[in-house]
């Protein structure tokens, strides 16, 4: 299963590319939509919000994060694949420079253009199983890219 999180916000552009992507993914797809979410799928299985997300990060053999900070310290954490794509109608461009900075410690696959979404989720599901959680590792490149905002 591949499960698709917006966080508390909505982001239609993602969820709405996710769910016409649907037939071109074997995969099962479930979207956390968020409270603000307008755009309602009618490929995949969604929800608006859950108390955890645990029991969807255990079933999913991929995580499509919509690059907010906890969502994506919370997968990596996990040693879950995860894919990330930006929220551009955040205020700043902070997700850009974070992401930009884990992607460049091989930590996420940072997807820059939702057109290019289903060729990353066939590349992050046709590679091996994450490194092992180094948290040194992690957090020393988590405080440099959050030091770069």
């Amino acid at each position: 299963m591949i499960f698709v999180t917006v966080g508390t916000i909505g982001f239609d552009a993602l969820v709405q590319r996710m769910d016409e992507a649907r037939r071109e993914i074997a995969d099962e797809i479930v979207i956390q939509i968020g409270s603000t979410g307008t755009y309602i799928p009618k490929h995949c299985a969604y929800f608006r919000s859950a108390p955890t997300l645990t029991d969807f990060y255990d079933r999913a053999s991929l995580v499509v994060g919509h690059g907010g900070t906890g969502t994506t310290l919370g997968v990596l954490e996990r040693g879950s694949r995860l894919v990330s794509v930006r929220n551009p109608e955040m205020i700043d461009d902070h997700q850009d420079e974070f992401l930009t900075e884990l992607e460049g410690m091989g930590l996420v696959s940072y997807c820059r253009n939702l057109k290019d979404l289903p060729q990353f989720i066939a590349a992050a599901l046709a590679k091996d199983a994450p490194p092992p959680y180094d948290p040194k590792r992690f957090f020393v490149g988590v405080i440099s890219a959050l030091e770069n905002f």
